[in-house]
Parts: C-alpha cells; sequence; structure tokens
C-alpha cells in the first residue's frame, strides 16, 4: 500500500475513534496521546504492517498532518504514542539483529545505568548576514547543522544562530530482566528518552532498578574506536512510549476491595499460618524459615537517633542448605552432540572443570564450570510415559509445564519444580533432537594385547565398521573368558559375510563357523577363540551403550544402531497406530540408552515393557533414512513399512513435553553436580535439569514483593552487587554512575544464592550496606552515597556437602565473620530421616501430587499477598510497648546472666536489635501501629531456634554466640587453646623452645582434648604457634 493512502486511512481511523481524545489532550496541554496498536490491526491490517516497517515515514507523515483533524495542531509537536503491539514485536535485546533496525520494535528490561535530564536542540533559526533572511533547520543529527546556503541570496557562510528551539532528553540502558548470574553479562541496550518521556514522573519510573517495557524505533550510530568513525554501527532505540513493568510500594494499586480484603486477613487470629503457608506452599514444613522470610518481606522500622546515627529496619537471613544432584549414571549432553555420564566430568568435589553443554535452546551452550560429588544422599526417580528417567536428589529441579491459566487464557510459561514437589501427571520438559557437531574419529584407547605367541590387530579409532561390530555384539553376541561368538539367524544370513569381512578389517581375525539347530531351523553360529580380543571386548558384557559410541560422530552412531537393529529389532505392520520399529531388550537401561542415542537423529521411540518402539510416521522416515538395516529381509520390510505410511499425517510440531507417570524412591546413593553459570541448567537422560534446588525459598520471596531480584553469588563482583563509575563520553558525556543490584534493589530484597562463593575481597563491599544502607563510592570526580536500604536473604552451601551440627559455622561456609555477624537469623536446611516428619512429608506430597492438590494451594494468592505486604509497610509503623520491650529485655538479660568468666557468651546487642526489628515486622502482619507482647515472642521464638541450630555447643551444652558468628574460634576452643598453651609451657621446661608434635598430641590427648591436632591447627592459624622445622612446634 502506497503512503499517501496509509496515511490517508489512518488519519480516517483517528477521526473515528481517536478525535476526542486528542483534542481533551490539547485543552489540557498535552503533547502526545496513546494508542492502542490492537484498535490500529482490527481497523485495517495493511495499514498496521505498514507501522512496524515504516514507523519514520508514517510518523513524519501523519504527525505533520494532525492540522487536518484540529487547525490548534498546525504550530504544535504533538506525537503519537503507540503500545499493546504484536506479541511478535517482542524482542529480547540479545536477539536485535540488523533487520530489525527501522522497525518499530517492543524491549522489556531493567534500567541499569542512566543521565541527567538535559535539553537539546531540534530546531535553529539561522540569519542570513547579506540579506538578513531567516532560516529554519531542523538538527536531526547528534551534531549541529548549518544552512549550506542562503535560499534568498546563494550566501554560502557566515550565517548567525539567532534562536533555538529546544526539548529535554535522556539516555538510558536498559538490561535483559532476567536473573544476574556468573559467566556472560546479560544483554544491554541504549534507549533514547525525549520531550514527555522524560517528565519528573517518567524520570522517576527510567531511574535505575526500575523493569520498564520500552516501544521504540531501532536506530543505528557510527561507533568510534580510538577517535575514528568504524564501519560498525552502535544501535539504540529512539522511544514513543515507555511503561513500567514493575511497580514501587507507593504505585502499586490497592482498591477499596482490596483494602477490605487485607483488613479483614489481618483481623484473622490464624493470619500467621496462612502467611506461612503462602510462602511456597508446595514445600512441607520449614514454617520457622517461611516465617522468618514473611517478616523480612514485612520488614522492621528505621529509627533516626537524636545524633543522626540510623538503626536499621532490614532483616538479613542466611540459610546454609544441601544441594541438589543427579546419580552419576545419568547421561548428560554435550554441547557438540556427545553424550556423557555426570559421575565422568569430573573426579572429585569441588574440581574445577570446563565442559560445554548443550542447553536445549537451539546451539546455545552453557559451560559447567564446577564438579559437585555427595556421598550418601536418599535418590527419587521420576519416569515419563515415554520412559525417560532421572534419578536425584529430592530438592533437584526439573523443568515442568505450569498448567495454570493466566488472565489472559494462555499457559503460564515454563518452571522449575524439585522432583519432591513433582506429581505424577505434571509434564516435564523434554528434548527431541540432539544436534551434533562431531566431525573426526573418537580414539578407542585400547593397548596392544598379546596371549602366548597369540597377537591381534588393535583398531586405534572407533570407525563405522567397528561401531558395527559393537552393534552386533550388543545385540547378538556373548562373552567367554577365551573366545567371543555371535549367532546369525538362518534368514538373515547376508550379514554373515559383511561381519567377517569388517571383523578381518577390524582386528585381523578371522571366525570359526558352526552350524545349529534349533526348532527346525539352521542358524550359524562363529566363534573367534581369542583372549586378547575377548579382554578388549569384555566391557559389551554390561549390555549398555558403551561410552565411545556416545561420544561419536553420527555416521558412527548410525552404523552401530543399524547393526544393533539387525540383531533384535524388528518391523512390526499391523495397522494403524501398531506399526513401528521395534528393539526388544529385558535389560531398561540399554533400551533408555538406545532411545537418548536416537535423538540424535530426531527420533522419538518409547519404552513398553521390554520394547523400545518408534511409532510416529515422520520418526520411522527419519529412522529409514539415517540408519536403516543392513538385513535385506529387515530392508523389505521396512520398504513396505513407509509405503503403507506415507499418507499418514505427520506431526507438525515435535513433543517438546512428557507426562510423569511413575515416582520411586530409592536408597540412598552417591550424586553428582555441575554448576553451569548464567544458565543454571543442562540435559540429562533427554530431560531438561536445573542445577541447583537450594534457592527455591529465596526465589519464591524475590517474587513477593517489588523491585527484588535474585542473583547467584558465583558471577557477582563488588562492581554487581554495590556501583561503579564508567565512562560514556559518546552518549552521557563523561562518567556516569551505575548501579548494582543492591541499590537496584533499595526498600526491597536481593536475595543472593551460594552467597559463600562471592569473592572475598568483594565481600567487603556488604559491610556498609548492610548496617548502614547505603553505598559510598568516590572515583573520578563523582563522590556519592547510594541508598541502599536493601534487605539480604542470603543463601550457601557446606563446604562439606551437608550441614553437621557439631561444627561452629565458620568451618563449613567460606563467609567472613564480619558479615556472618550482620546476619539477624541464621538458619540450616537440614534433610535428617525421622519417621514422623517422614510420614508427614510423604503424606503432603501425595495429597499434593496425587489427590486434590489443595495442599499446594497459597491460602493468600500472591497478587494479595504483594498488596498487604505494601499496604503494611506504607500504612504501618509500629513502636514497642512496655510490654513487649520487657519480654524482649528478660529475654536477653536472662541469656547474659549465664556467663561466668571463660565460659561461651550466649547472646549480643546484635541479637537485641535483632528481636526489636523482628517484633516490629510481625506487628506489620497484623496492622498494628504497636508491638505487642505477642511479637515479642514470636521474634523470640525465631532467634531461639537460630540460637540453637547455630550456635549450640554441644560439649557444654550451651549456647555459644562465637559459633554463631563465626568468630575464628569458639569459647570452647579458646578454653582448650589456653589448656594447650599451659601443657606447651610446661614441656619447653623439658625439651626447650622446639618441641616434638608426637610429645605435645600426646599431652593434649591425656589431658582430654581429643581434637588436639584440630586446636594445634587453630592455633597455627591464630599466629600463636609455628613450625621451626617439620615435625616440631615453638611458641610464637
Amino acid at each position: 500500500m502506497e503512503k499517501e493512502k496509509v496515511v490517508e486511512k489512518f488519519l480516517s481511523f483517528l477521526e473515528d475513534y481517536y478525535k476526542e481524545k486528542i483534542l481533551v489532550a490539547v485543552t489540557e496541554g498535552k503533547s502526545s496521546i496513546e494508542i492502542d496498536f490492537r484498535e490500529i490491526e482490527k481497523y485495517d491490517v495493511e495499514v498496521a504492517d505498514y507501522i512496524l516497517e515504516n514507523p519514520d515515514e508514517f510518523l513524519k507523515e501523519v504527525e505533520s498532518s494532525l492540522g487536518e483533524l484540529d487547525a490548534t495542531l498546525l504550530e504544535k509537536r504533538f506525537h503519537l504514542r503507540f503500545f499493546n503491539l504484536p506479541e511478535d514485536r517482542n524482542i529480547r535485546i540479545r536477539n536485535l539483529r540488523a533487520e530489525h533496525v527501522g522497525k518499530l520494535i517492543v524491549v522489556d528490561g531493567i534500567v541499569k545505568r542512566a543521565s541527567e535530564v538535559r535539553p537539546e536542540v531540534y530546531e535553529i533559526t539561522f540569519q542570513c548576514p547579506s540579506c538578513g533572511e531567516l532560516i529554519n533547520i531542523k538538527q536531526e543529527a547528534r551534531v549541529l547543522k548549518a544552512p549550506e546556503v542562503c535560499p534568498n541570496c546563494g550566501n554560502k557562510k557566515g550565517f548567525k544562530q539567532v534562536a533555538e528551539k529546544f526539548y529535554d532528553t535522556r539516555w538510558i540502558v536498559i538490561e535483559e530482566p532476567f536473573e544476574i548470574t556468573s559467566g556472560e553479562r546479560p544483554s544491554d541496550l541504549i534507549v533514547y528518552l525525549k520531550e514527555d518521556l522524560v517528565t519528573p514522573k517518567m524520570q522517576y519510573r527510567t531511574d535505575p532498578g526500575n523493569r520498564i517495557k520500552v516501544t521504540g524505533v531501532l536506530r543505528q550510530l557510527p561507533r568510534r574506536v580510538r577517535g575514528s568513525i568504524s564501519k560498525q554501527m552502535e544501535i539504540y532505540l529512539d522511544a514513543i512510549y515507555v511503561e513500567s513493568v514493575e511497580t514501587e510500594w507507593e504505585e502499586i494499586e490497592i482498591t477499596e476491595e482490596d483494602e477490605k480484603k487485607i483488613i479483614e486477613l489481618a483481623k484473622d487470629p490464624q493470619i500467621y499460618d496462612k502467611i506461612v503457608a503462602s510462602i511456597a506452599p508446595t514445600i512441607y514444613g520449614l514454617e520457622d524459615v517461611k516465617l522468618a522470610i514473611a517478616l523480612q518481606l514485612f520488614g522492621g522500622e528505621e529509627h533516626i537517633q537524636k545524633d543522626k546515627s540510623r538503626v536499621r529496619g532490614e532483616i538479613h537471613i542466611l540459610l546454609i542448605g544441601d544441594p541438589s544432584c543427579i546419580v552419576g549414571d545419568e547421561r548428560v549432553v554435550l554441547s557438540n552432540g556427545a553424550i556423557v555420564k555426570i559421575e565422568n566430568l569430573g573426579s572429585h568435589h569441588l574440581q574445577s572443570i570446563n565442559v560445554p553443554l548443550y542447553l536445549a535452546e537451539g546451539y546455545k551452550i552453557g559451560i559447567a564450570k564446577i564438579f559437585h560429588k555427595y556421598e550418601f544422599q536418599p535418590i527419587i526417580e521420576i519416569i515419563t510415559e515415554s520412559g525417560k528417567s532421572i534419578k536425584g536428589t529430592f530438592n533437584q529441579p526439573l523443568l515442568v509445564k505450569e498448567n495454570v491459566k493466566s488472565e489472559f487464557g494462555k499457559q503460564k510459561p515454563k518452571v522449575w519444580k524439585r522432583l519432591d514437589e513433582i506429581k505424577i501427571g505434571d509434564e516435564v520438559r523434554v528434548i527431541n533432537w540432539i544436534p551434533c557437531k562431531i566431525k573426526k574419529y573418537v580414539e578407542t584407547g585400547w593397548e596392544d594385547k598379546e596371549f602366548g605367541n597369540e597377537k591381534i590387530k588393535v583398531p586405534k579409532v572407533l570407525d563405522e565398521k567397528l561401531a558395527a561390530i559393537l552393534g552386533y555384539l550388543l545385540s547378538e553376541g556373548y562373552f567367554r573368558k577365551y573366545r567371543v561368538g555371535c549367532v546369525f539367524n538362518y534368514n538373515e544370513l547376508d550379514l554373515l559375510p559383511k561381519f567377517k569381512q569388517m571383523f578381518f578389517e577390524s582386528f585381523g581375525i578371522e571366525p570359526k563357523q558352526y552350524y545349529k539347530k534349533e526348532k527346525g531351523v539352521t542358524n550359524v553360529e562363529i566363534v573367534f577363540e581369542s583372549p586378547p580380543l575377548s579382554e578388549i571386548l569384555s566391557f559389551l558384557k554390561e549390555k549398555r551403550i558403551p561410552d565411545i559410541i556416545f561420544r561419536s560422530k553420527n555416521s558412527v552412531v548410525a552404523s552401530f544402531l543399524s547393526w544393533l537393529y539387525d540383531g533384535n529389532g524388528s518391523v512390526i505392520s499391523y495397522g494403524r497406530g501398531r506399526n513401528g520399529i521395534l528393539y526388544k531388550s529385558k535389560e531398561i537401561e540399554l533400551l533408555r540408552d538406545i532411545q537418548i542415542l536416537l535423538l540424535r537423529f530426531g527420533i522419538d521411540a518409547t519404552i513398553y515393557g521390554n520394547n523400545l518402539i518408534i511409532r510416529q510416521p515422520d520418526c520411522i522416515e527419519r529412522f529409514s533414512k539415517y540408519i536403516g538395516f543392513n538385513s535385506e529381509r529387515k530392508k523389505k520390510k521396512l520398504q513396505e513399512l513407509l509405503e503403507k505410511i506415507k499418507n499418514y499425517k505427520k506431526r507438525r510440531h515435535r513433543k517438546r513435553w512428557e507426562r510423569v507417570v511413575k515416582i520411586i524412591y530409592h536408597p540412598p546413593e552417591t550424586v553428582y553436580d555441575v554448576e553451569v553459570p548464567v544458565y543454571h541448567k543442562f540435559v540429562a537422560n533427554g530431560i531438561v535439569c536445573h542445577n541447583t534446588a537450594k534457592s527455591q525459598l529465596m526465589k519464591i520471596a524475590s517474587t513477593l514483593i517489588p523491585r527484588a531480584r535474585y542473583v547467584s553469588g558465583k558471577g557477582i563482583t563488588g562492581v554487581g552487587i554495590t556501583a561503579s563509575v564508567v565512562r560514556d563520553e559518546e552518549l552521557f558525556g563523561g562518567w556516569v554512575l551505575e548501579a548494582g543490584a543492591l541499590v537496584l534493589c533499595n526498600k526491597s530484597l536481593l536475595a543472593i544464592d551460594e552467597f559463600e562463593k562471592i569473592d572475598k575481597q568483594d565481600m567487603t563491599a556488604l559491610h556498609e550496606a548492610m548496617e548502614m544502607g547505603q553505598i559510598s563510592i568516590a572515583k573520578a570526580n563523582i563522590v556519592a552515597t547510594l541508598p541502599a536500604k536493601t534487605s539480604i536473604l542470603a543463601g550457601g552451601n557446606p563446604k562439606f556437602g551437608r550441614f553437621d551440627p557439631y561444627l561452629p559455622i565458620k568451618e563449613q561456609i567460606e563467609v567472613p565473620e564480619t558479615i556472618l555477624s550482620r546476619f539477624d537469623l541464621k538458619f540450616a536446611l537440614r534433610d535428617v530421616p525421622n519417621p514422623e516428619v517422614d510420614e508427614k512429608v510423604i503424606s503432603h506430597l501425595i495429597q499434593v501430587r496425587h489427590l486434590d492438590g489443595k495442599a499446594a494451594e497459597p491460602p493468600i494468592p500472591a497478587e494479595l499477598f504483594r498488596k498487604y505486604v505494601a499496604y503494611a509497610r506504607k500504612n504501618c509503623h509500629p513502636r514497642l510497648t512496655q510490654e513487649a520491650a520487657e519480654e524482649i529485655k528478660k529475654f536477653f538479660l536472662n541469656l547474659r546472666s549465664k556467663y561466668v568468666e571463660g565460659s561461651p557468651v550466649s547472646i549480643t546487642f546484635r541479637q537485641y536489635e535483632a528481636l526489636i526489628r523482628l517484633a516490629e515486622a510481625s506487628a506489620k502482619i497484623q496492622l498494628r501501629n504497636e508491638v505487642t507482647k505477642e511479637d515479642a515472642l514470636r521474634a523470640i521464638k525465631l532467634m531461639s531456634v537460630s540460637l540453637r541450630q547455630l550456635g549450640f555447643e554441644p560439649e557444654v551444652g550451651t549456647i555459644d554466640i562465637d559459633r554463631l558468628e563465626g568468630a575464628r574460634a569458639t569459647a570452647m576452643q579458646r578454653s582448650k587453646i589456653r589448656t594447650v598453651i599451659s601443657i606447651i609451657e610446661d614441656m619447653e621446661k623439658t625439651y626447650g623452645k622446639e618441641i616434638p608434635f608426637d610429645e605435645i598430641l600426646k599431652r593434649g590427648k591425656a589431658s582430654g582434648i581429643e581434637d588436639i591436632e584440630d586446636i594445634l591447627r587453630k592455633m597455627q592459624q591464630e599466629g600463636i604457634i609455628y613450625s621451626p622445622k617439620p615435625g616440631f612446634i615453638s611458641r610464637i
């Protein structure tokens, strides 16, 4: 459609639907009107398509023609701002390409950097020095443009600038709104805002930390390299519409009906139980932890003292939990298409690796960086409708299809669920193709073998011939100490000469041949009398596909599968729904090996009992094209089947989700995991798995309030978590302050998973933020204090795989004691076998999975929960009552009174302040402005749980705050250190300054110090003693 026709039709559309709104906007002094793009599509699809493809031409022509609607628009800059563009115009930042330049698109992102609002010239009036003619020049480039020639007299120089017209502008940078993780940085995009998109209200919405959706035209700028213009271009989005995706506390719209519901909930005597039950309802138990997180979300009150010092109201919580893993036999898909057992990716716990993994996202690659190994972990297995299986720890997450409908009737996207949350009928994400990039043959690694005078040829690489031999032997072969043999069916003897020829070319030996009469027919058995051969091929006894096949290129895999199917494979043809290619075996794991290997060729297969069946017509065709049979008899049957199914309807979309049909509980096993930065997932046994599950509570908490974020400690640096100063001369005009995660989450919550993996030097950046609620930065003439009143919910892994209640926290998690002491509450999420608890867990799982599922429904819906928290934080500012203060004081002094010289200190003033914060948050839940005795008791209960979990000293039966706060030495250790020092002083009289290490051990154990070696190691760390030479100890 021609431009003039489009403009004419669009003006008619405005006349019919928007004229009144435009006139009202002009009357109110506005300079733009918002237009729902869906209405344009309904009016005329061709006009809508033209606008999307040619926005610049269209907007320039239409906005200059608005005077036809009303004369007042002739001299006014008035803009059309489109929203609700088609779904295919919502482009991920990382997916922006040259084809999108000049097109109207929508991007979603979080503002991470922003310039000041500055005026920009859009039109300059020049005066000709010769004739005085006034010349108006539109300024559309980034540098000022003067007239080239006077249209009146022809003068070409000396033009004087006499007037300018300005509008306000702002440059911002948005990044993809996905979890901040280690490794690859989230993609970002520059956005240009102008005119009414930078009003004070819009400026607030586009400040760092806000999530926005921007509609605009993608443009390009020349990129400068060392002062010169590069042929590469910088892209930016020229915004025409901006909308907030996340709202602030004050901006959350709470209707009168919402307020009524919130007030009714606050009056409910069971409100605390309902709040707890609304946080991760699918996870059984953990009521104390969930209540603590609830109090963290509501928050305490900030107190400013008379000396202007601040007592924070933010509550910080640390969770220590066991990691999620799968068993070692599960096969993980690498980025090149190789398939390996996860236990073979590393050898020991916390080993650094660098293994590229397939992610089931096209050709996207994830890099496994750390290998984990944990012994004796309880196991749960889920089996899908096609027979795929995955075995792992109870908290191992899989990608599951969410069946709950959204407001717009569309299914919600994929979600991660732990194995113990998944119920029969849930659909898990599976893959339907494994792309393979392997080009070279894989080396066998077989060594030359000799037995007496016998020496055989040993293949050095696995080629198609050797793969064919292995395939047929795995299916039809047997293996003894001194020989290898296999049988050929009487009606497939055409395979025999081919097999013997391949064997001779590969190993240089020929078999003996025997005829075997069975059930009236004569089969042929061939036997290779060769001990070296038997030893080399002994791995086939396992009846599993060899690892070397999984690592080979597709032509080798196809040859292996072809001859494997020549053995125990067959073609069935009994009519529609009863056709297929079948492989029969009693070994279920062999069938699963074949099933995942077939995915190399995009072939789906299903396990029924002892059979693996390929049923789908398109998959049968792929089998014929890429694999096929070698037996003439089976070739003929396959060809007949292809003729029969050629008119059958093929699937348009490959299956990506499979129902769970069975759940099995197994005894404990050694389990394995890998860390995959950025993506945190991998593919095992054809099922998409997450590589960590301990973060589930933190993820859920980060979704319950605005501006909250979930990040991974491994990828966070001091810059990423706090703030930085960056230089950008070209767009921002110098140094610009860039906010980190703590600033972006100001007045909200930051969930930091794998907290212990933050670099030690970067941990220091947390000190000021956690205690003072601010981040100070001084660099490049920028001196700033950024607000960071952010509650931190941190999660960490025990160094030894599982939490040990007998060890101080400092010895279990790599976090400095100065940071540990700033957490108000610390909890250990442990999986301890307990018959009563286990029975309740199983009952809960049965209720959630197999019955009505009501146990998983939160009493307070997530949206109402958000409004509840927002309403409480905005309207409630509780103060301690005398009664509550006395209760907290009594608890505090009671614990302090147990201290005697040399004994452990049970509680410090940090815990006293934490108790007040927790009590204030408790009062907010009931929308009270007074902290009652019940609130104080609730806070005391949580503090007692935390103290007893991580601060209990089992040797003396009391609470030692040093165990909880991560002090270098606990009170009990300090007592033992004093005893050891006395022993060393006494032994110096006999041995002098250098005392034999073994003698100190004997004296220490004789004095009742069983862990004397640990104490000596601690003393060396503290600088009390040193080793002047091996085997000797001296005091410093």
